[in-house]
């Protein structure tokens, strides 16, 4: 299976007053997709903001299905942005030049 990264960026629609689906319910899915490594790590931008995580998935449709199943946004409460992202580089580890990464040479 191919992999592919995501990297899904999730606002609100609405007042947090009105939201009516716990942070406990998308912690628990926050949860399940980590422990399947479909999510490889997540969290809140600093002002609360955004949320913010990194799909692993082996298409744009599944990256769709894990983050339209977050339960504030299957309420209604928040909507997402999905950023296909090839990840060449983590942690140090991987290529560090053009022709590590099959990329043409320039004059």
């Amino acid at each position: 299976m191919l992999t592919m990264w995501y990297f899904v960026r999730r606002r609100g629609l609405k007042p947090r007053s009105e939201w009516t689906v716990s942070l406990d319910e998308h912690l628990a899915l926050m949860k399940r997709q980590h422990e399947t490594g479909n999510i490889v790590m997540s969290g809140p931008t600093p002002d609360r903001q955004f949320g913010q995580y990194l799909v692993r998935a082996a298409s744009r449709q599944e990256a769709e299905a894990i983050a339209a199943a977050d339960p504030f946004t299957a309420g209604g409460f928040t909507t997402y942005e999905i950023i296909e992202w090839e990840v060449h580089q983590i942690m140090g580890i991987g290529p560090f030049t053009s022709e590590g990464l099959s990329l043409p040479q320039r004059g």
